[in-house]
């Protein structure tokens, strides 16, 4: 963390000299007596996209003022309780003073659609030709409303120029008492990085959400592909890219704020990390996307890790993957990030096809890799004892071997999934020691016609306010309470913005169910799913034509304000 150029981090107050602190003990009645504020002051909300990305910054600093106030206070106070010491009575305890933190505005990086590299290109300079005659490439969202309040405004715009593509909500009107109203933008056509932007409304934030579909049926680039709309970070984790024969990975990276961001990469492959020019500083200015070519970084790997760590201004990052076998389109997707590394990884949406179908197809020359595999990065400096549970729709499926393998420091592991009848399955994995982790498989058992590939990432538990926008294509929700029963409540938002009533799936541990948005009581555009019980996962499977296939992680649910400790002391 960086400190100001007295020694203090961000936030801090200046510690008195000895001079000020004698100073301050012969005024400690008057700072006992003292009332601190009640708030910091809050800072106007900035109106279009460029001056709502400002925005988030106010409010950062704003809460740095909030900060630095309180702890100013609590420094008077532990002053004048340190005066009285002596005084013949006991010393009483200070409270820990907290800071409110409001909830931020909403932000969603939609990735760049898929792009077809041009010639022998490598590191960041990356040229790109036409991918296809037939490619599309859209982005629906939503924005949902509270129950009684008019929608909150919302824009869908461009990362470079920040020029708006479609406006969402903005209304003033209100819905009758405890109704929610939400606003819908179906496949709004994109050629680069879009984002997602709405101010928070009140403590809350808002619930939004945005996925962007690319689909295409001739050319290199034939196959679909969605990705939910991410929110910008500064450490992500993506798992399962490939750079051997016939495989093109491109890292995006795309930074929508107005701070220059720095990046550097850790690559870990199938014999250990990856090291070499190139991974270390490369800037991503506001508003730019950057590609780097990761087989210029980290050629003929079967599997292949990114970390990605960005300091200054947070960033979103997906790899573009396509592959050819031989002449033959192999599929294409667009890696998202994974869980952080840890001791427990869920991966949810696993769509196995049947098992012959794909042993017989791997026998092609060139369809080695359509084999479905576990991909367990271990980013330590200790090898890792991994355990795999896998659950299907009838409970608890058996993996040959039983599913414990051990897994080599710094490097990627392969665990087969071949043995697993056709179905949809979730991973459960253990190990002593953190790991990252996702599933990458395959659709299609014809080299004739030409396969798709999926890579599915460990998620998240999930809680309450999780708003699944539906890809373009035949969507599902997968879900697993891997500890225990529980429950999802689901309601369907439609298309002209109604929001159906909600209903309730059970969920039997140790299994996973596949829920139909159509079920849930008419055509959704997007599906919000609240969990409640033990642990529950999920993903939502994308497929189309006979091919097609893509797994898209359920994004976060809606973040309230928050109250953070201060500390108090020398």
């Amino acid at each position: 963390m960086s400190r100001d150029k007295s020694g203090n981090k961000p936030g801090e107050q200046e510690l008195p000299s000895t001079e000020d602190e004698a100073e301050l003990r012969r005024e400690a009645p008057e700072a006992a007596s003292s009332t601190p504020p009640a708030s910091a002051p809050a800072g106007s909300k900035a109106d279009g996209a460029t001056a709502r990305r400002a925005g988030s910054g106010g409010a950062r600093t704003a809460g740095r003022w909030t900060t630095g106030i309180l702890l100013l206070t609590a420094s008077g106070a532990l002053v004048a309780g340190t005066s009285l010491v002596g005084t013949g009575s006991a010393g009483g305890a200070v409270d820990v003073p907290y800071a409110e933190v409001p909830a931020g505005p909403l932000t969603g990086v939609c990735p760049q659609p898929p792009r077809l590299l041009a010639g022998n290109t490598a590191g960041t300079d990356a040229e790109f030709s036409a991918e296809s005659t037939s490619a599309k490439s859209v982005v629906s969202a939503v924005l949902l409303a509270d129950a009684g309040n008019p929608l909150p405004a919302a824009e869908l715009s461009s990362v470079s120029d920040g020029s708006v593509l479609q406006g969402i909500g903005g209304g003033t009107e209100a819905p009758l008492a405890g109704e929610r109203t939400a606003g819908v933008v179906r496949e709004t056509p994109v050629s680069a990085a879009a984002l997602l932007s709405a101010e928070p409304a009140d403590a809350q934030q808002v619930t939004a959400g945005a996925t962007m579909t690319y689909t295409a049926a001739d050319g290199d680039l034939a196959g679909l592909t969605a990705a939910t709309c991410q929110a910008p970070a500064n450490d992500l984790w993506l798992v399962g890219a490939r750079t051997n024969v016939g495989a093109t990975a491109v890292l995006q990276l795309t930074n929508p704020s107005l701070t220059p961001a720095d990046v550097d990469l850790e690559l870990y492959g199938t014999a250990g990390p990856v090291e070499g020019p190139g991974t270390r500083g490369i800037a991503v200015a506001p508003g730019e996307t950057k590609s780097v070519v990761l087989a210029g970084l980290a050629a003929n790997q079967e599997s292949l890790a990114v970390r990605v760590r960005s300091s200054g201004g947070p960033v979103s990052a997906v790899i573009s993957q396509n592959l050819l076998r031989g002449l033959t389109p192999g599929g294409v997707e667009l890696i998202q990030p994974t869980a952080a590394p840890g001791p427990a990884q869920v991966v949810s949406g696993v769509r196995i096809q049947n098992p012959e179908a794909t042993r017989n197809l791997a026998k092609e020359e060139g369809y080695a890799s359509v084999t479905p595999s576990l991909q367990v990065a271990v980013p330590g400096g200790s090898d890792a004892v991994v355990n795999v549970r896998v659950f299907g729709s009838g409970g608890e499926a058996v993996l040959a071997g039983g599913g414990s393998y051990n897994a080599a420091a710094g490097t990627v592991t392969r665990l087969p999934l071949d043995t697993l009848p056709e179905g949809t399955y979730t991973l459960d994995i253990t190990s002593d020691v953190a790991v990252a982790a996702s599933a990458v498989f395959s659709r299609g058992s014809d080299a004739e016609k030409g396969t798709d590939i999926a890579v599915a990432p460990a998620g998240e538990r999930l809680g309450s306010e999780h708003l699944a926008v539906l890809a373009s294509g035949d969507s599902a929700l997968s879900f697993t309470a891997p500890e225990g029963a529980s429950e999802v409540r689901l309601a369907a938002v439609t298309a002209d913005g109604v929001l159906l009533a909600e209903k309730t799936v059970q969920l039997k541990a140790a299994s996973t169910t596949v829920v139909n948005p159509a079920d849930l009581g008419g055509p959704a555009a997007a599906v919000l799913v609240s969990a409640t019980g033990a642990p529950v996962y999920g993903a939502q499977i994308v497929t189309g034509g006979d091919t097609g296939i893509s797994v898209v992680p359920l994004p976060r649910g809606t973040v309230g304000g928050s109250r953070v400790q201060v500390g108090v002391g020398y």
